[in-house]
């Protein structure tokens, strides 16, 4: 979800958005001066106009190449889940609903560990859609003990929560869910969002 630049921004104190977008305008920016170093050549005009449009994207379509802007990181989409007798935290806590063995969910550990080495006022509590002992192992092994994982007491309920999509990130307060996303919803707004919800 993130590269070294953006890790180095984000370590400045810039925002998720702000560290997702920012090397884009720098691209442009260098597309720019290619475009404009390469106007001053005396060369065929078709040549000259073919290599001015070439400099100006390159920089900017090699990097988004390598580091793509999803939709998630545009819009803001949200989903209300089932919350049938489900019971949540009464403090502020980012849920997330994962399940053992799927691949997005193993991969939500860096992002977990990254979001509260840059806001440690951040809660966040795995909850397993199983009662799986060894889906359990494998991510409070690879979680610190300050992120909670749990497995759920009632695995069809976790999953109806989450509508059957995993990872799903639901905030929590006072017991009822403020904000719900889906993976495919879940960008670097959702991510600034839950960093000024703590």
């Amino acid at each position: 979800m993130y590269n070294s630049l953006e890790s180095l921004l984000l370590h400045f104190g810039f925002s998720w958005t702000a560290a997702k977008f920012l090397p884009y305008v720098v691209t442009l920016v260098l597309g720019y001066i290619i475009f404009r170093l390469i106007s001053k050549l005396r060369i065929k005009t078709w040549l000259k106009l073919s290599l001015m449009a070439l400099g100006f994207c390159l920089p900017f379509l090699t990097y988004f190449a390598f580091y793509p802007i999803y939709e998630a990181d545009l819009l803001t989409k949200t989903f209300k889940p089932l919350q049938t007798g489900m019971e949540l935290p009464q403090e502020k806590t980012l849920v997330i609903v994962i399940l053992p063995g799927c691949p997005y969910c193993m991969e939500t550990i860096s992002l977990s560990k990254k979001m509260v080495g840059l806001n440690p006022k951040i809660k966040i509590q795995y909850l397993l859609a199983s009662e799986d002992q060894e889906g359990y192992q494998y991510f409070r092994n690879r979680l610190p003990k300050i992120i909670g994982v749990q497995t759920a007491t009632n695995s069809m309920q976790a999953m109806l929560f989450a509508q059957g999509e995993f990872p799903s990130y639901i905030l929590v307060a006072n017991g009822k869910v403020k904000t719900a996303w889906h993976n495919t919803q879940f960008g670097v707004r959702a991510l600034d969002q839950i960093n000024s919800f703590f």
